[in-house]
């Protein structure tokens, strides 16, 4: 959060305001892009408003200021006419990827449509000031000619800046004040940008800021001519709570959206926690039972691996006692060095036969022979 005060507050037009505050002693300078937007609250009544979205419309190269262009419309815009000089202001950002590169964008078509001007002005004013050589036609569309911010500002920008001209299209009423400019009755349409550009669609890059319904046919105008969409950036521009559009819109609904979903992962970790804290009563048991299986077996395996190993080896043979004396004594030889091998003799089988039955047979006379 960066703290300003109001320097200036003037109207360009009845309906529109140039608000300017510079920052404190104490504030760190707000680094932007040209093309970019801030959010501005400021006290009423003792308490701050909440923040509304607002593009920013001097150069970046102004360290010490910030200037914004307002429609105003509805109560929040209107309060801010009532601002005076030293009241401070809150300034949250830079927002937006609306940005104007000198490197990338040589030939550069800006599209306004109404405030749609305040961050397209800023990109002429830095272009201006840093002095390139970069190509900046500008098709201005406005309501009627008593209703067009900047006006001065755009002619001293196309004096200075060789590189830089201005188309105006006045959809309404008669154009008298601009007959020393290049403005036209009516819409902007297929034709006006044809002239406008010579009818080279390609290689340039189109920057459009305006209300939907302008951006959606400025957009479409575009791609029929065979555009490509990487070469248009577009900043949909419309002030108030509900009236936000496009990227304006999207930064306190994503808040909102990343807000909610920190809630849901909190609730769901605590709830896979108390599941866990639940399991390893059981989990445990099973495993000491396993332990202690597996620790029992080991030992009777190591009693049987004992008495195995304690068995007399069949290649060291063990010396044979003298039974027939009965002393248990080793029996004496020719060679008492000598010991026999102790000879392993497998039991014979016990076999069971059955008695077999007898055949007899009887003579002629009568004599019974039974083998």
């Amino acid at each position: 959060m960066y703290k300003y005060i109001v320097s200036d507050n003037q109207r360009l037009t009845a309906s529109t305001l140039l608000l300017t505050v510079k920052k404190t002693s104490k504030t760190k300078p707000f680094s932007f892009r040209p093309g970019q937007y801030a959010t501005i609250n400021f006290k009423r009544n003792g308490r701050f408003t909440p923040a509304r979205c607002f593009s920013i419309a001097n150069s970046p190269l102004e360290k010490d200021i910030l200037q914004f262009s307002i429609r105003i419309r509805g109560s929040y815009t209107n309060r801010m006419t009532e601002l005076k000089v030293g009241d401070e202001v809150q300034i949250r950002g830079p927002f937006g990827s609306f940005v104007f590169d000198e490197n990338r964008d040589k030939d550069l078509v800006l599209m306004a449509g109404g405030m749609g001007i305040a961050p397209l002005i800023s990109i002429v004013h830095y272009a201006s000031n840093i002095g390139i050589s970069n190509k900046i036609n500008l098709i201005y569309s406005c309501k009627d000619q008593d209703d067009v911010p900047f006006v001065e500002q755009l002619t001293d920008l196309s004096k200075t800046n060789q590189n830089f001209e201005i188309t105006y299209a006045i959809s309404d009423g008669p154009i008298d004040k601009f007959s020393n400019f290049n403005a036209s009755s009516g819409r902007i349409t297929p034709e006006i940008i044809w002239q406008t550009i010579n009818g080279e669609y390609f290689k340039k890059s189109f920057f459009i800021c305006g209300p939907p319904s302008f951006m959606k046919a400025m957009t479409k105008i575009l791609l029929d001519k065979g555009v490509p969409s990487s070469n248009i950036k577009t900043e949909t521009f419309s002030q108030g709570a509900n009236r936000q559009t496009g990227k304006l819109r999207s930064w306190p609904n994503n808040i909102y959206a990343l807000g909610a979903i920190g809630v849901v992962l909190a609730s769901l970790v605590i709830t896979v926690k108390d599941l866990l804290n639940t399991l390893p009563t059981a989990a445990y048991s099973t495993s000491s039972s396993l332990v202690d299986s597996t620790y029992s077996t080991n030992s009777r395996q190591t009693e049987l691996d004992k008495l195995v190993n304690g068995l007399p080896s069949v290649n060291n043979p063990a010396p044979a006692t003298d039974a027939a004396n009965g002393t248990g004594q080793p029996s004496s030889s020719k060679s008492s060095t000598t010991t026999n091998p102790v000879t392993v003799t497998k039991p014979t089988p016990v076999t069971t036969t059955t008695p077999s039955t007898p055949k007899c047979t009887t003579t002629q006379s009568g004599n019974t022979t039974c083998y």
